[in-house]
């Protein structure tokens, strides 16, 4: 009779995931196992000769089976790690990508370089989750120490199942204190002017972030099953163009953007870059647009100083 301790249950679960096609077979066996265990990777390694009770067995199997049906491990564990936090996460929002981590960083950049001298407001287009915003946060709390009545954040999402799941991240994350900082509101893009939204923050907005859906029905129609079968379509699916949503919170916000204090950063596809920059300069007149690069090199991160 086979010992099922880590190592084997490890070589044997890649093994597995190697002949079914999983991706990552290696990585997928090792985070389903270090949940199951309650231990990190690096200490999976550590505990080699430990060998798994009946129940532990019995969860590794189900996640397992799990995920020959390609449901991506964030959704199997209902969690998911985005730079300083650990976020819950199931079908109703989109997993946040390493790549996103970028707007948060060049968001931090800003807010270290003194964007305005009196409260700093900050709204986020599409939150899902609530990655971005809590992130933000997170740090601004923590890393600039920014007092609380010197900052807020506004939050919107259009998916009331998207935004139960980003308040409830925020208050395990932040705790009542700093979530009292950041205002979550269900509608499209930025409630109706003339809201009690509009009247407090038009022209008052010193910073825009959103990572809108920007994926183009061609390239839809190209994702992963992982991706496809399972992330939210409404989160992913931008238009014909992929440019359309943006457009749309172009329009939208330019009311509420701050004149001379104010960025708007958008998460991007390098394809998009100059279409999307002539949308900006036609619907807003900026005074300036950057794009950065993400990990592989490809334009990911536009920065638009209004």
């Amino acid at each position: 009779m086979r010992i099922w301790n880590v190592k084997n249950i490890l070589e044997w679960a890649i093994d597995y995931f190697n002949r079914k096609d999983i991706p990552q077979p290696r990585l997928s066996a090792e985070l389903l196992l270090s949940s199951v265990l309650d231990l990190d990777r690096i200490n999976l390694y550590l505990n080699y000769n430990r060998i798994l009770n009946k129940q532990e067995l019995a969860t590794y199997k189900k996640y397992i089976l799990k995920r020959l049906e390609h449901t991506p491990i964030q959704y199997i564990l209902n969690e998911a790690y985005f730079r300083k936090i650990k976020l819950y996460v199931d079908k109703e929002v989109l997993i946040p990508r390493p790549e996103t981590e970028l707007i948060v960083e060049k968001a931090f950049q800003i807010l270290k370089g003194g964007l305005s001298k009196d409260k700093i407001n900050i709204l986020e287009i599409g939150t899902g989750s609530g990655a971005i915003t809590i992130s933000l946060a997170y740090e601004i709390s923590n890393e600039l120490k920014l007092p609380d009545e010197l900052w807020e954040i506004a939050a919107t999402e259009n998916n009331p199942g998207a935004l139960a799941i980003a308040e409830n991240n925020a208050l395990n994350i932040l705790g009542s204190e700093k979530f009292n900082n950041i205002k979550f509101i269900e509608c499209d893009i930025v409630p109706q002017e003339g809201s009690g939204f509009f009247k407090q923050y038009s022209n008052k907005i010193n910073l825009v972030i959103s990572n809108p859906p920007y994926i183009s029905e061609k390239d839809y129609e190209n994702l992963s099953r992982e991706v496809k079968e399972y992330e939210p379509k409404n989160a992913l699916l931008g238009g014909k163009t992929g440019l359309e949503v943006y457009e749309k919170i172009l329009y939208k916000i330019k009311p509420y953007l701050c004149p001379g204090f104010c960025h708007i950063l958008f998460e991007i596809d390098s394809a998009q870059s100059a279409p999307l920059e002539k949308l900006s300069e036609d619907i807003i007149s900026p005074a300036e647009i950057k794009i950065d690069k993400d990990y592989n090199h490809r334009e990911r991160i536009m920065t638009i100083k209004v």
